[in-house]
């Protein structure tokens, strides 16, 4: 008989365990960094939260905050919870002085579904900006059919890779906007004359700093 209690004991003791385990523990930890210097970003805010019961919409008006942390001076945070059963638990963060590559391996910058009873390791990329523009002259003008057609793309993705066609003798100077840190690709063709001339030049946007990318053809 106490053999009986005992046993039924230890595996009431047992499925409150995995229950607790599997089935509401969250635990996420990961590091948030510069994926072009390697380096950790510290204190960037993170949150964890709820959705209400059974939703499956992480950015409704329902959502509930379970924890909040911010990232140690290396980039590396960790959170833990007992979480509600059935909820769905999303993690997020937002920094307005970095631009956000996203969570690696998941390719997008919103709230991600943190899967419980498990593990997670969810890291993110983001690069802080520097201020950039771009000033074209033609300094060897033969008319009004001369003609540059430029196309930038750059090392984070933030570029699209449109032409940009200029004509004419009257050049471009552009002010000076946010830009993410990292390598412009510009790919730009030149045509005078009916010949076409095509250069390739890399340019850095260094963060925390005016930077001016000048074309000169």
């Amino acid at each position: 008989m106490k053999l009986g209690v005992l046993f039924i004991g230890t595996l009431f003791i047992f499925l409150l365990s995995t229950c607790t385990k599997f089935g509401k523990n969250v635990y996420v930890d990961g590091r948030v960094y510069n994926p072009i210097t390697g380096e950790g970003i510290p204190n960037i805010p993170i949150r964890l939260y709820r959705s209400k019961l059974d939703s499956k919409d992480p950015l409704g008006t329902d959502s509930k905050t379970l924890q909040t942390t911010t990232t140690d001076a290396n980039g590396y945070y960790k959170m833990e919870h007992l979480s509600t059963p059935f909820n769905h638990v999303w993690i997020r963060l937002n920094n307005l002085d970095y631009y956000p590559i996203g969570w690696v391996g998941f390719g997008h910058t919103g709230s991600e579904l943190v899967k419980k009873g498990k593990r997670n390791h969810l890291d993110y990329e983001m690069v802080p900006y520097g201020n950039y523009k771009i000033v074209v002259n033609n300094i060897n003008c033969q008319g009004a059919n001369d003609t540059i057609i430029i196309r930038r793309t750059n090392q984070v993705g933030s570029f699209l890779a449109i032409d940009w066609v200029l004509t004419g003798c009257g050049g471009y100077n552009s002010s000076f906007s946010q830009a993410p840190m990292g390598t412009v690709y510009t790919h730009y063709t030149v045509i005078r004359n009916g010949v076409s001339n095509e250069y390739d030049v890399n340019f850095e946007i260094l963060p925390n700093q005016d930077n001016i990318q000048t074309i000169n053809y």
